[in-house]
């Protein structure tokens, strides 16, 4: 009887697990950009090269297009691809419907199993790698390698406690919020940017990536609103990653992120961290060869 009750709760259970509302894609890919249907979304990537996949997951208000300068020196190797998740470029979003963390996790697993390549180089950068850690710890199977590049924010188990930088994103992130909703974009991305990269990052931004971060703007609000429905990821659960990781932070990264590296790297059982000099949180931008250089070495060890 015990074992009927237990059964009948399980069921009960996955019944009310809600999937995820199919999405038909109403806008056009632009010219050598791939899409792969995953959970009812087409998943937009563009790739190059062959062999062993290394997939690049991006941070928040970024796309596929952030990787630009990854993609020709790794595809000399590698099967180089890098994603667009769900509501990002090319889906022109603008704050409507659904938005989630647990989704994109879901996405990225479907993703590398559509590949059918065997296990994967994953390498996450910012709340791309806080997507890429969950997809490793729900999955570890499918991930070879993982790159986690100052990702983390939000992530309770490893949130800084300095009362000043919790005071800094606890500033920040509404004034980001207020502004977008004014259709104040650039003001909101200012904040955003000076907040992840410093005092005067915005302004020295070239436009092209000015562009893409307008693109994506809307994620920035979704993503903050979420952060509250993020399953947890315990250090405990982090310790059973088994696969090399590597922690890469900017020579130049405000505090935050350097005290998620710090609180994360005590709880994985095979890190490596590494500096990227002269960069700030952007270093895949910032000063690619410097992070290419510390990513390839990595992954060639593994």
């Amino acid at each position: 009887m015990r074992a009927l009750k237990i059964l009948s709760v399980a069921a009960l259970v996955l019944g009310c697990q809600s999937t995820p509302t199919p999405i038909a894609r109403t806008w056009e890919l632009p010219a050598g950009v791939k899409a792969v249907q995953v959970n009812g979304y087409e998943m937009a990537y563009v790739e190059q090269g062959s062999g062993v996949p290394v997939i690049f997951v991006h941070g928040a208000a970024v796309d596929y297009r952030y990787f630009s300068a990854q993609m020709e020196p790794f595809s000399g190797k590698y099967r180089t691809i890098a994603v667009s998740l769900r509501r990002y470029y090319p889906e022109p979003w603008r704050g409507d419907g659904e938005f989630s963390l647990n989704q994109h996790v879901d996405d990225l697993m479907e993703f590398i199993k559509q590949l059918n390549a065997g296990p994967v180089h994953l390498v996450g950068h910012s709340r791309g790698g806080t997507v890429a850690l969950y997809a490793a710890s729900k999955n570890p199977g499918m991930v070879r390698t993982l790159t986690f590049a100052e990702g983390g924010a939000g992530m309770a188990a490893f949130s800084p406690e300095d009362p000043a930088l919790v005071q800094r994103r606890a500033v920040a992130m509404p004034a980001i919020t207020e502004r977008l909703k004014a259709g104040q974009t650039d003001a909101g991305l200012e904040i955003f940017i000076d907040y992840v990269s410093g005092p005067g990052a915005w302004k020295a931004l070239p436009e092209a990536i000015k562009s893409s971060l307008r693109a994506n703007a809307w994620t920035l609000t979704a993503g903050e609103k979420d952060t509250a429905s993020w399953p947890p990821l315990s250090c405990g659960e982090v310790k059973r990653l088994a696969m090399p990781v590597l922690l890469l932070e900017g020579e130049r990264t405000p505090g935050t992120f350097k005290a998620i590296l710090d609180s994360v790297q005590v709880c994985l059982p095979r890190a490596t961290r590494e500096v990227v000099k002269n960069s700030s949180h952007g270093t895949p931008r910032a000063n690619p060869q410097g992070f290419n250089a510390a990513v390839m070495a990595f992954i060639a060890a593994h």
